[in-house]
């Protein structure tokens, strides 16, 4: 039997990030629960203030430790118990881990019980802290915090980085849209998405490194967008140019040659700079910009009418 000491136990909590870090996935099952409350008795005892104080230990540093780990063992225990199958424990909630959405090489996504939730899993252990807290307060900074989605929580499960992040209602990936306009978007209606692209990667001020069909997402109604699977910040932010042009490409086929030539021609270009020029051709290619209504149906139907 593991004697733990309370140095130990000390060290083990604050490097958790979750209940499960301490206690492990099975809260669910009578013989994960047995173990679970096994592993907290030896815990507790050994962080206990006499104890604590016999080994060395401040008082107050061992009665907050106690108090921390109750607390993680209250929401190990109180995991949904309808929460079955593969799942991840984070500090407030669990969240079920159901169809794979996407995978990026960095980042895989699945939904889960809420439609509207999703838990991005960086796929390399020890992969480094995902950017989704710290983009969407540096964007607030810049009321511009609507274009990445809320984070609820995060954490890390068996070495993996994971963010959970509610989405609003009536986001549709790049992937719907394409799938509706099978031929190509009119360029009015690509141009409103890609400004607001663009827009996002020049404030984020960093790369995205997994722009995809499946990771950008739109409001049709809202003229919103959303960028999702941001992977960790690297050198060579014409990475991000390069995958806009394929998006350029791709969600425009033949129908707007012009702005496609654009997007491969200013690959290597900022962000900021890429916007500024590319506002400068729509100037060009269709005067001043209007509101141009986009519905897109659950039926992958699409409409659009007006200018852009």
């Amino acid at each position: 039997m593991n004697t733990w000491q309370p140095i130990e136990v000390v060290e083990l909590i604050a490097q958790a990030r979750s209940a499960s870090d301490v206690f492990g996935l099975d809260s669910s099952t009578p013989a994960g629960k047995r173990a679970g409350r096994r592993l907290h008795r030896a815990l507790i005892a050994a962080v206990h203030p006499d104890r604590a104080a016999a080994a060395g230990l401040d008082r107050a540093l061992a009665a907050r430790a106690a108090a921390e780990l109750n607390r993680l063992y209250d929401t190990w225990m109180t995991v949904d118990p309808d929460v079955q199958g593969p799942h991840v424990v984070g500090p407030r909630n669990s969240y079920a881990l159901k169809e794979r959405l996407w995978t990026t090489p960095g980042t895989v996504v699945h939904c889960t019980d809420d439609q509207q939730v999703r838990v991005e899993i960086a796929r390399q252990v020890g992969g480094g802290a995902q950017p989704l807290g710290f983009l969407h307060d540096a964007l607030a900074a810049q009321r511009m915090d609507a274009f990445v989605p809320e984070v609820l929580e995060a954490a890390i499960t068996d070495g993996h980085q994971w963010t959970a992040y509610r989405l609003p209602a009536g986001m549709r990936s790049l992937r719907e849209v394409h799938a509706a306009y099978p031929a190509g978007l009119d360029g009015r209606d690509w141009a409103w998405m890609a400004r607001r692209i663009l827009m996002t990667l020049a404030a984020a001020n960093r790369t995205h490194g997994a722009l995809t069909l499946d990771t950008v997402l739109i409001h049709p109604d809202q003229h919103g967008v959303m960028l999702t699977g941001w992977g960790p910040a690297r050198r060579g932010g014409h990475l991000d140019g390069v995958a806009v042009a394929d998006l350029f490409e791709i969600m425009l086929g033949a129908s707007a040659a012009q702005q496609v030539s654009f997007a491969r021609a200013s690959e290597r270009l900022s962000p900021s700079r890429r916007l500024h020029e590319y506002d400068l051709l729509l100037q060009r290619l269709y005067g001043e910009r209007r509101f141009r209504r986009f519905a897109l149906t659950d039926q992958t139907t699409a409409t659009s009418t007006g200018t852009r």
